[in-house]
């Protein structure tokens, strides 16, 4: 990766900030980390010191994970029910059902396969990923293009909705982002935005500092996510707070709204994200002395130990704290594109690598422990011990 970039606030293009965390991981594929920083313009908060918009690009296009490729492409039950409660709240506010769908950043197209089931049949996707369009066809007859956001900028076509799902916590360049999807609306177009509400994350479940993970650079409150919209001439025709378990347990806070073109009045300072993010690093404190508790009973034993899960959750306990510590022998991971390469000088394997093995296997997931679990009963019929953090 090249240097890291120091970016203006991507709601307001401020300069000013201030530092409230640094967020370090082991090297990777997206850099060693970042500075969580609040702009002291408008209140937005956000990382700083990040790799170019091209790099993450070229990150999503050749190592998206939402390729899901350990399930076949497949979405699991919890994503389905989160695209159901999408399609819920846009459902009611579309015309007909020869509205024109884009959704932008559609992974596998899980979401438009709900749209096109209740009967909208214009639905198109477009992602990176030349490997998520190709199991959107195959999965959901759902059509993906692939293109990056610039890219999308050349498009001379229009449509009435256009889908943003989890999107906008993963851009550098967010406001031309947002400029473009207005652009390829019709006049009287919607444009639909979700994304992690940091305003709930110190009181929903996960693994601590996972929201500062190694892909969202952007940590939006209601506040924010209505001013980026207003910077970019769009009014807001109607907004929701809501929580859903993402996976078992483990929940997840959403700001989400629908945005037209129209006046619109620019919200003043937002008060809230500062004050929600340091809540948020308080819980995600206490929440680490809870897993290094454990981390050093498997240091004290040196019991050879298999680590299942070689994501964020891993980069970052290994470069902040006593986890290199615990006689790991090796990593695995259903991800392809980090099978075959090395974490912490140990082997990143597929899962397959390790069958016949008795090593006890420590799941290194909050967000999707019981799902490892699950596959490696299951799916490997592996009798090997399992260990949680």
């Amino acid at each position: 990766m090249s240097e890291p970039v120091r970016r203006p606030c991507p709601v307001c293009g401020g300069n000013g900030r201030r530092l409230i965390y640094r967020q370090r991981f082991l090297e990777g594929p997206m850099g060693n980390g970042y500075d969580i920083v609040v702009c002291t313009h408008c209140g937005t908060g956000f990382a700083d010191g990040i790799p170019s918009q091209t790099e993450m690009d070229r990150y999503y296009e050749e190592q998206s994970k939402y390729t899901y490729d350990h399930a076949g492409g497949a979405e699991s039950p919890w994503d389905i029910k989160r695209f159901e409660a999408t399609a819920d709240q846009v459902s009611p506010h579309l015309a007909s059902h020869d509205t024109r769908i884009l959704d932008i950043g559609c992974a596998t197209g899980g979401l438009l396969s709900i749209f096109k089931k209740r009967g909208y049949g214009n639905v198109m996707g477009v992602d990176p990923s030349p490997a998520c369009a190709v199991a959107a066809s195959r999965l959901h007859g759902v059509p993906v293009r692939t293109a990056t956001m610039a890219q999308l900028g050349d498009w001379n076509e229009r449509f009435d909705l256009i889908l943003m799902v989890g999107v906008l916590e993963h851009l550098g360049d967010v406001k031309a982002a947002v400029g473009v999807a207005s652009q390829l609306l019709n006049p009287e177009g919607r444009l639909y935005c979700a994304v992690p509400d940091i305003e709930g994350l110190s009181a929903c479940p996960n693994a601590p500092y996972q929201q500062f993970s190694v892909e969202h650079v952007n940590f939006f409150s209601v506040s924010s996510l209505r001013r980026l919209m207003a910077e970019c001439d769009l009014a807001e025709a109607r907004a929701w707070n809501w929580c859903i378990e993402w996976r078992e347990g483990v929940w997840e806070p959403i700001a989400s709204g629908l945005y037209k073109r129209g006046a619109v009045v620019k919200p003043g300072f937002d008060t809230t994200s500062e004050a929600a993010l340091l809540r948020y690093l308080a819980f995600s404190e206490k929440g680490d002395c809870e897993i290094l508790a454990a981390v050093d009973a498997l240091i004290t034993s040196q019991e050879p130990i298999i680590v299942w899960g070689a994501g964020t959750l891993a980069r970052r306990l290994i470069a902040n704290t006593r986890f290199a510590k615990v006689n790991f022998l090796a990593f695995v991971d259903s991800n392809p594109y980090v099978q075959g390469k090395t974490l912490a000088g140990k082997p990143i394997l597929n899962p397959l690598k390790i069958l016949g093995r008795s090593e006890t296997i420590l799941v290194c997931s909050i967000t999707f422990s019981f799902e490892i679990a699950a596959t490696i009963r299951e799916k490997y019929k592996l009798k090997n011990h399992i260990l949680s953090l």
